[in-house]
């Protein structure tokens, strides 16, 4: 066969390379011997070409598939933790491998009547494989919970961040595998109750595994069918495999999310089942319209197993006991309670990002009077607020079209007047020991407000001149919020951004606002200009280079590692289309 296109670039090698071109023709001999090779009739030379021929064409990818699964050990604390992880994989894999033999069996299973030991044999028999199967059990828990506590670290305010290094070292040697094949060991759900145990523990290390790690999280989503099981443990996993990953969100199909609907509806109301669904409409501060769109659609489908209100007399009362009995610490079961709270919060994120599709079907579902009725009943707790008021912003009032009822009817003024001003005023007394209703009003409140009043359909409106009385109480209340000591800096600028959207509606509309309250305004932020000019010129003098001769071992080694990374993501950048290219021209060759 004769190739008229010359095939300088097929493998790692080029014409350049005069030492490695080892046929003289830039491996076109080569090619032409592999390819007359295949066309014998004897299945292993075929075989055997082939698989050269491939990899004469993969030699790229090849190479950036060996930088990936470099890891480098650059401190005694790396190798310790690699000879540890090492050694616990080949337990591990073991145990699983064998799990037939020690995991628990109920009674009359693999019962063989032929066989009639005898009694002391039986006793004798079942004693050792008891504490055969106990240490296997020990054994695997205890290697999962070093496991989990590589994946992460724990701050000193509770937070927990991922440890990316550890992450890919436990990639690299394959754990997770070995914990997909556990969670694929079959049990008695019912009765083996350290294999609950266990299973607790490696659906919390694949949580872990993937927190923060989107190429981790890639991984387990190749494996996604195995997840997709009845539970909240299952559940909360998959939540972790698509948490704040883009790309991931974006492929999520019917099938993902009508999986968990149904869960719903025959599995009981449980709020993980939601809050996966609350995952895939909006990741790395973007809202994803096509998921969206989906979930209310099948959330729609559902009906009343899924879309409980509390909109009718009979149910509000019963609604507002387990308020109450929420207060005094007497509900035993919060589940019904969290749920709606759940439900409400995925609703406002279906409508975020002024999805107009979302925005009609969520109208329908929830009407400002039965909000108004529930957000200022004087038992409505800080958590329901939230999750109301949340939803009232995205669905009413951040919308594309114009909601006319909100700007025309007296429901938001209800609201500030019955609802805000008293909640604003428990802060101002309480603080610092406000709790819960801190961050409600310090973040919902200041937010909606400014939405409110920022809005163009607002400006439209008449009922503000009818309400003076309401929107000067309001700006008074606020102010006295910015008066607080202890409000961190995030809190004071949503309190001060809110004071100046306050104002400037108040001048632009022509409402007198009184003259010690507006000298205190004055003075307020001229100390806040004052403050900002001074942070600039911090901010200015950190910027300015300065070189650490006291460089901790730690950072050092942190920079190497960083250093490799930026290296693989450089050659993935450079590699890639001459993977593609090196690819096109195998099956050009193969079709030629």
């Amino acid at each position: 066969m004769h190739l008229s296109t010359p095939i300088c670039n097929t493998g790692t090698w080029s014409l350049a390379s005069a030492n490695l071109d080892l046929d003289g023709q830039g491996g076109r001999t080569f090619l032409r011997v592999l390819l007359h090779l295949i066309m014998h009739d004897y299945p292993s030379l075929v075989s055997g070409s082939l698989h050269l021929l491939f990899r004469h064409f993969s030699q790229r990818q090849e190479v950036l598939q060996a930088f990936r699964q470099v890891q480098l050990l650059v401190s005694d604390q790396d190798i310790e933790s690699y000879k540890q992880i090492k050694q616990d994989l080949d337990v591990f894999r073991q145990c699983v491998e064998k799990s037939e033999l020690w995991v628990y069996k109920s009674k009359g299973q693999g019962d063989d009547e032929t066989a009639a030991p005898r009694a002391e044999e039986i006793d004798g028999d079942l004693n050792q494989s008891a504490a055969e199967s106990v240490s296997e059990y020990q054994k695997i828990q205890d290697i999962l919970m070093r496991m989990n506590k590589l994946c992460i670290q724990v701050g000193p305010n509770g937070q927990i961040k991922p440890r990316k290094h550890e992450q890919r070292l436990l990639r690299n040697v394959g754990v997770h595998t070995i914990v997909l094949d556990l969670l694929q060991v079959p049990y008695d759900e019912k009765d083996d109750v350290k294999m609950n145990k266990l299973m607790q523990l490696a659906h919390q290390f694949l949580q872990n595994f993937c927190l923060g790690n989107q190429h981790n999280q890639v991984l387990l989503h190749k494996q996604l069918d195995l997840f997709l099981n009845p539970g909240s443990l299952y559940a909360e996993t998959v939540c972790a495999i698509f948490k704040d990953n883009l790309a991931l969100c974006n492929e999520v199909n019917e099938k993902v999310i009508q999986h968990f609907v149904h869960c719903i509806e025959i599995h009981g109301r449980h709020v993980e089942y939601l809050k996966f669904l609350q995952t895939i409409v909006r990741a790395e501060n973007q809202f994803i319209r096509k998921c969206q769109d989906m979930v209310m659609q099948e959330l729609v489908n559902a009906g009343e197993d899924v879309l409980i209100f509390y909109n009718d007399k009979a149910s509000f009362n019963n609604f507002m006991e387990m308020m109450r009995s929420y207060k005094r610490g007497e509900l035993e079961d919060k589940s019904a309670l969290n749920y709606h709270i759940e439900l409400v919060r995925l609703l406002a994120c279906c409508t975020m990002g002024k999805n107009v599709y979302t925005e009609i079907k969520c109208n329908s579902l929830l009407a400002l009077e039965d909000i108004v009725s529930i957000v200022s009943h004087p038992d409505c707790i800080p958590e329901v607020k939230e999750a109301y008021i949340d939803f009232v912003n995205h669905c009413y009032i951040d919308t594309e079209v114009e909601m006319k009822e909100i700007y025309s009817s007296n429901h938001m003024w209800n609201i500030f007047e019955r609802s805000f001003l008293s909640d604003i005023q428990t802060v101002i007394d309480l603080s610092p020991n406000a709790g819960k209703m801190e961050n409600y009003v310090l973040n919902e409140i200041m937010t909606i407000l400014i939405s409110f009043f920022s809005s163009p359909f607002s400006d439209q409106s008449t009922a503000l001149q009818r309400r003076q009385l309401i929107f000067i109480q309001l700006l008074q209340k606020v102010f006295k919020l910015s008066q607080i000591k202890n409000l961190t800096a995030p809190q004071k600028f949503s309190v001060e951004s809110c004071i100046k959207t306050l104002i400037e509606v108040a001048k632009n509309r022509a409402i007198a606002i009184p003259s010690d309250l507006e000298g205190a305004f004055v003075t307020m932020f001229s100390k806040t200009a004052l403050l900002s000019r001074q942070t600039s010129k911090w901010l200015m003098a950190s910027k300015q280079t300065k070189f650490d001769r006291s460089l901790s071992q730690p950072k050092l080694d942190r920079s190497i590692i960083e250093g490799l990374q930026d290296i693989v993501s450089l050659l993935e950048d450079q590699l890639k289309p001459l993977v593609e290219a090196e690819q096109s021209l195998l099956v050009d060759i193969l079709y030629r």
